[in-house]
């Protein structure tokens, strides 16, 4: 169905938005389908901020994606009709070059010396992939949260060689209260003693534990927590003041919190995070037009009316602020008690798949 894939495809120094360079510059990414002859049915999927490349399963044994609801013969990515190509960010830590990966000029991890980057750098990155896989054109650029803001820039920089973007829950910039959820989170992992100022063996468990929990709380709804879990898990007078196992919403966070250690790098995690706090296509320069202004490909933005990380309210406002501009936009919005993480939760792939089939398929729904 498809491939695992890491590509070194960068020989020359790479310079990112803020004037650094880097060399190499490798990706992670995986395949699924098969591309066409003429190369015009790829679609390029962009994860949010803790995903991989693995998308979807590969064959029946293989681990579960992050997306494999809406990946594979007959779903919403077809993979009868679509190449779906799901790279793994630039700055992250599954396959693609990070704060993890070894600085050739010293031998060791870069860690906290890695330099700063930005959403668009992590888009510059996947178009030389594209480039390196002779792909001109992309079918669709989809993407929802980080990857949401991955697919807007993808609209903006390179809109001559992709038909059409799809946004999910996502912003054209970071509000202040995401942006101070992000802070938080930070704080936790450089205040944890065994950060040690990036410089970490082991990872800092505690700080980037805690930093998973603050997220979840943000990713799903205080609606749903209340109906998920009762108030106790064991009688209280068993347990200490301060035990995490009073409540079961205690419990489920630190299973969260323990199971995120295991997986993810938390110098990956400082870096992530900023550069969704810095993304912002909005603002522009006195003389200049707004960036989201220079769409002119049809893009397809969804909202989720639930979400406490990225509002309803701003998807609304930048909607507005799309349409004014001129841009071939179309928006729908999904009511779900999951939140922020609505459309990676099985049960709600109803709502949103037939939407992206109309959306990447409207002339063939049409003959059907």
């Amino acid at each position: 169905m498809g491939l695992k894939q890491q590509l070194l495809f960068q020989k020359e120094a790479f310079i990112l938005e803020n004037g650094a360079t880097l060399q190499p510059v490798e990706i992670g990414y995986e395949t699924y389908g098969q591309l066409n002859a003429d190369k015009s049915n790829a679609i390029l999927l962009l994860h949010a901020l803790t995903g991989t490349a693995h998308a979807a399963k590969h064959h029946e044994a293989d681990t579960p994606g992050w997306w494999d609801d809406y990946i594979g013969p007959g779903k919403a990515l077809d993979t009868d009709r679509f190449f779906v190509i799901c790279p793994n960010v630039f700055g992250g830590c599954s396959g693609s070059t990070g704060p993890s990966s070894i600085n050739p000029k010293t031998g060791i991890p870069y860690r906290l010396s890695f330099p700063g980057f930005s959403v668009k750098d992590i888009v510059r990155v996947q178009y030389e992939l594209i480039k390196t896989l002779h792909i001109s054109k992309l079918k669709a650029v989809i993407g929802g949260s980080m990857g949401g803001m991955q697919a807007t820039e993808w609209a903006i920089c390179y809109s001559d060689h992709v038909n059409s973007v799809i946004n999910i829950a996502s912003p054209l910039a970071a509000s202040p209260d995401a942006i101070g959820f992000n802070l938080i989170q930070r704080m936790a992992i450089l205040n944890d003693p065994d950060f040690n100022d990036g410089n970490y063996i082991a990872q800092p468990e505690g700080g980037l534990a805690t930093a998973r929990m603050v997220g979840m709380m943000t990713y799903r709804t205080s609606e749903l927590f209340s109906k998920r879990f009762e108030r106790f898990t064991v009688a209280e007078s068993s347990k200490s003041a301060f035990s995490k196992e009073h409540f079961q919403i205690e419990s489920y966070l630190q299973y969260q919190g323990d199971s995120f250690v295991e997986r993810f790098d938390a110098n990956s995690y400082l870096y992530l995070t900023k550069a969704i706090d810095l993304f912002d296509v909005i603002r522009s320069q006195e003389s200049e037009a707004p960036p989201y202004s220079h769409i002119k490909i049809p893009y397809l933005l969804i909202g989720i009316t639930s979400d406490q990380l990225f509002r309803i309210s701003d998807l609304r406002r930048d909607f507005e602020l799309l349409k004014a501009a001129g841009v071939p936009v179309t928006y729908h919005e999904i009511d779900s008690e999951y939140g922020h993480d609505a459309f990676l939760v099985h049960s709600e792939v109803i709502k949103f798949a037939p939407i992206l089939t109309e959306f990447l398929l409207p002339t063939e729904k049409i003959a059907h």
